[in-house]
């Protein structure tokens, strides 16, 4: 998955989290390909990461709190 589409994701996912789901898209990034993404200070809460590749991703400061994990590689 390219950084360009991650950060429309994030983007959406945003959105989503600020209107209380009234508008924008929750992150679906199960089993996404996001091997040295970067994911710096990405607000990843109640993000689908199921089954993800996070290998090499920069996570730091990341809030990945409530986030979907199971399976992901990290």
């Amino acid at each position: 998955m390219t950084q360009e589409l991650i950060n429309k994701k994030l983007e959406e996912h945003k959105i989503w989290l600020d209107t209380d789901g009234e508008e924008g898209t929750p992150a679906d990034l199960e089993r996404a390909d996001l091997y040295e993404a970067n994911l710096y200070k990405a607000n990843l809460y109640k993000a689908d990461l199921n089954g993800a590749n996070l290998r090499g991703a920069d996570l730091h400061g990341a809030n990945s709190r409530g986030a979907d994990l199971r399976g992901a590689d990290l």
